[in-house]
């Protein structure tokens, strides 16, 4: 969730960090771990960056039992993605791939 992409946030102070991938696919990630993620624009070796943020499908997966969600859907919104655009500001940054899929992005 949000307190898990703050303490890996911190990854933003390794020097010789040059490539990175996250998986937070499904595990409760809102604006505020985005915005903490964000701060990986300060990475200062940091080429490649890959952050999956995709949320969890509206339907129930095949064979699972009704009520029974192990995963958390994630809810970055607008203020989410208007901080992870500053990962442009990256100085090192050439490659960065985000996965923001069935989020609450943009207009309903």
């Amino acid at each position: 969730g949000d307190c898990g992409a703050m303490a890996l946030a911190a990854l933003r102070h390794a020097a010789w960090l040059t490539s990175l991938t996250l998986d937070f696919h499904s595990n409760s990630v809102g604006d505020s771990g985005a915005q903490a993620l964000a701060a990986l624009k300060d990475a200062p070796a940091l080429t490649n960056l890959a952050l999956d943020l995709h949320g969890k499908a509206s339907l129930p997966m095949p064979g699972s039992r009704p009520g029974c969600h192990g995963l958390q859907t994630n809810h970055v919104g607008d203020n989410g993605a208007a901080a992870l655009a500053q990962l442009k500001q990256s100085p090192s940054l050439q490659s960065l791939a985000l996965y923001l899929q069935r989020n609450d992005v943009g207009d309903r």
